[in-house]
């Protein structure tokens, strides 16, 4: 057939759509035929590339089949085709020569055969040689031959008695005919020389021998002598073998026939592969002066040897794959091949101990090695495949071929904090712009998967104040702080450290962090109690019949601190006389030792510190001046000024009417009166004046406080009573003298995140009693 010429379609027996055709890439991947033909991949066709010459491509076989292996992507799909070549009679029989020579003795019989030259036609079946035709003569015929392999050849036989004195040659043609379609035909010339009588020509023990020969024989080795005896004597029985000219020239080089002994020999190596059979035929002519001869036929089958290993021919190969690919998923396509035939030919395959991967066989000896597990680059990147085959013969051979393969980065794991929360501990009195901590997070994706950014959240922090607080740094996760932390208004801190990777998807994770500002002895203790204005002594008295145990007063000082910074003990610092009071350190009593005597001063001076237990130990003092007095004569005093007052008052009452100037000052009077501070005894003497004592009080925005009732504080000695508290966490307190000879108004405010009171300096407070 012509070049171009389509002889079938390949994308219809396989059931492709022609109309996807382009896109799944059909081609021919492999085979013996590959050279000769080739597929339209638009519609799928089959064509003839390169005329095909069924002789030279299968010289040697008796059917010529050519083998091709077609290719289709996504999926990837292997098919194999064959394609049968069919002989047509393209070659007349031709024969080896132009004449052939044949001397016959007169002394031959009637029907006595002579061996002709066989044609050679290399077409196969019927368009090989299938009959002989001899030109007409009166004394030669021939006698046409089928032997088993198919082949045809001619004897000429003796019809008539010969003569040499009547005719000593005898000119023929001998023509071979095949029965091809047209029929060719090819002649030779064949000249009949009749001999004088050397009657007996050399005889062999077979007509045909039979040897089998294994492939691997060494060069030199004789496998067969070949024997052939006549009956004559002398030179007439002296033989020398030879090839005839039915021997092809193939056979003839392959083996060697030693002329004297008759020995066979292999002269070179033999390939079962390339050939399993060769035709010898051998003569023996003797020595006559007529020489005659005698034939036989030798035939010799080459025996297989497992001397070819298996072949791994890869016809589609991914080097390198993504990680999430689903389980099947096709890396590489093959074939496997062994040209001996039998256990020497057949081939198993396997893969090197590797549980990520396995074979799936498609068809006979091609195979498809696949995903068998979903695979994970973090834990391996990167595997060497080995594909291991492996004949059945004996010894066995065996062959391999390592594939490569990289499994490529997907964002599959997200960042991961070695800890669920981390509690980090700092000083309050911190430096802003100090490291507090370093938190990192673990990403094995590689590149911009496993590139991690940090940021801080807190979700219920609409007004991220906490950016404000504390900064950090997206690159390395460190968390610095953006001010100076005070104990006393927030001990803690809590919010997100997020880590987002660059990846696509972009995966995040998160991990809470406590931030506890710890307490330093940074406040000093306040003395709340007794109270007296800013860096003022205290006065306070005392009846000269106090007896011994008697509770003076009770220092009430109050730290901001927590835990041992705010741990407070009293001590004197420095007393009048050491004898006449003791202070306890933790209650803060002060209480006399014993009676006053006469000797004892009329007025004590004590100094009295408030101390706290941190580190270092922080403290404040406060004076007070005890003064002693005589119940009875302070009570003479108080009766004389207050009829002494109620008489100022009474005239200043008639002169105020009497006086229409008086009037202011008068409502001058009224409210310096309403402003002063009074003290009521009521213990001394009932139906005595009373006594009042008046003091100078701080200020409030007492329009801030509403007026209402609460206890604050109470114990044996002291009664707190909470007067007003604004909103704010300003309170107004009154606090009741020990000995009962009045009260004092102080201005505190609560800290309600710390749970502390501290006093109010220098503010105004406005008390109307």
């Amino acid at each position: 057939m012509k070049e171009g010429t389509v002889i079938g379609n390949i994308a219809s027996d396989i059931n492709v759509d022609t109309r996807n055709l382009s896109k799944r890439d059909l081609q021919i991947a492999l085979g013996s035929g590959k050279h000769y033909l080739d597929v339209n991949k638009i519609n799928g066709n089959l064509f003839i590339k390169k005329i095909i010459d069924r002789e030279k491509i299968c010289e040697f076989k008796d059917e010529c089949v050519l083998n091709l292996e077609a290719l289709v992507e996504n999926p990837l799909q292997m098919f194999s085709v064959e394609v049968q070549i069919l002989d047509v009679n393209d070659n007349a029989p031709r024969f080896p020569f132009s004449i052939s020579r044949i001397n016959i003795s007169e002394s031959k019989l009637k029907d006595e055969r002579f061996l002709l030259v066989k044609a050679l036609d290399p077409d196969d079946g019927n368009n090989s040689v299938c009959n002989y035709k001899l030109s007409e003569n009166m004394y030669f015929d021939i006698s046409v031959q089928t032997w088993n392999d198919g082949s045809v050849s001619a004897d000429l036989l003796i019809k008539e008695a010969l003569d040499r004195e009547q005719q000593a040659v005898h000119n023929l043609i001998l023509t071979a005919v095949d029965c091809g379609k047209p029929a060719l035909s090819g002649s030779i010339n064949i000249t009949v020389t009749i001999l004088d009588e050397n009657d007996n020509a050399p005889k062999f023990e077979r007509q045909i021998y039979q040897v089998e020969v294994s492939e691997n024989t060494l060069i030199g080795t004789t496998f067969i002598t070949l024997n052939a005896t006549d009956a004559d004597q002398g030179t007439n029985a002296e033989l020398l073998y030879s090839f005839n000219p039915h021997t092809s020239e193939k056979a003839q080089m392959k083996f060697h026939l030693n002329s004297r002994t008759g020995d066979l020999s292999v002269n070179e190596l033999l390939d079962f592969e390339q050939s399993r059979q060769y035709e010898l035929f051998v003569q023996a002519k003797d020595n006559g002066p007529n020489p005659m001869t005698g034939h036989c036929k030798v035939i010799i089958k080459v025996l297989d040897s497992n001397d070819n290993q298996p072949e791994i021919i890869v016809a589609s190969l991914k080097s390198s794959l993504l990680e999430d690919v689903p389980i099947g998923t096709v890396i590489a396509l093959f074939s496997v091949t062994d040209m001996d035939s039998g256990k020497n030919g057949r081939v198993n395959c396997r893969i090197s101990h590797n549980g990520e991967f396995k074979l799936q066989q498609t068809m006979d000896n091609v195979y498809a090695l696949v995903t068998a597990t979903l695979l994970d680059r973090e834990r391996r990147s990167s595997f060497n495949v080995t594909i291991v085959v492996k004949d059945e013969g004996s010894p066995p051979l065996t062959n391999n071929r390592t594939i490569p393969l990289n499994l490529l980065d997907v964002n599959d794991n997200a960042p991961s904090f070695s800890r669920a929360s981390y509690e980090i501990p700092i000083p309050e009195n911190n430096i802003p712009g100090s490291l507090l901590c370093s938190i990192t997070a673990n990403d094995p994706d590689a590149a911009l998967n496993g590139a991690l950014k940090y940021s801080i959240e807190e979700k219920n922090d609409l007004n991220k104040t906490f950016t404000k607080y504390f900064s950090i740094n997206s690159e390395n996760g460190n968390i610095y702080s953006m001010q100076s932390f005070d104990y006393e208004k927030q001990t803690l801190y809590t919010f997100e450290v997020v880590a987002k990777d660059s990846g696509t998807p972009q995966l995040s994770s998160s991990v809470t962090i406590k931030i506890t500002v710890l307490d330093e002895n940074d406040n000093t203790p306040v003395i709340v109690s007794p109270w007296r204005p800013h860096g003022s002594i205290v006065s306070d008295t005392i009846p000269s019949s106090a007896e011994e145990g008697y509770l003076v007063t009770k220092v009430i000082a109050i730290d901001e601190d927590s835990v041992q910074n705010s741990r407070i003990t009293y001590q004197l610092l420095q007393v009048t006389d050491q004898t006449l009071f003791t202070l306890n350190q933790y209650s803060g009593e002060l209480r006399t030792r014993r009676r006053f005597s006469l000797r004892d001063a009329s007025k004590q001076r004590l100094v009295i510190q408030a101390r706290d237990n941190g580190n270092p130990s922080l403290s404040s003092t406060v004076t007070i001046l005890i003064s002693r007095f005589d119940p009875e004569v302070e009570g003479l005093l108080t009766i004389n000024d207050e009829v002494e007052t109620e008489y100022v008052s009474s005239l200043n009452m008639y002169l105020m009417i009497g006086l229409a100037s008086a009037s202011l000052l008068l409502i001058l009077t009224i409210v310096i009166c309403a402003s002063l501070k009074c003290h009521h005894n009521p213990a001394e003497d009932e139906k005595s004046a009373h006594r009042i004592s008046c003091y100078s009080q701080r200020d409030s925005m007492i329009s801030e406080l509403p007026a209402h009732s609460t206890l604050y504080s109470s114990d044996a000695y002291w009664h707190s009573v909470l007067l007003a508290e604004s909103r704010k966490g300003k309170m107004l307190v009154r606090q009741s003298m020990p000995n009962g000879t009045g009260f004092i108004v102080s201005s505190l405010e609560r800290n309600s995140e710390q749970g502390t009171i501290s006093e109010l300096a220098d503010t105004p407070i406005q008390v109307r009693l």
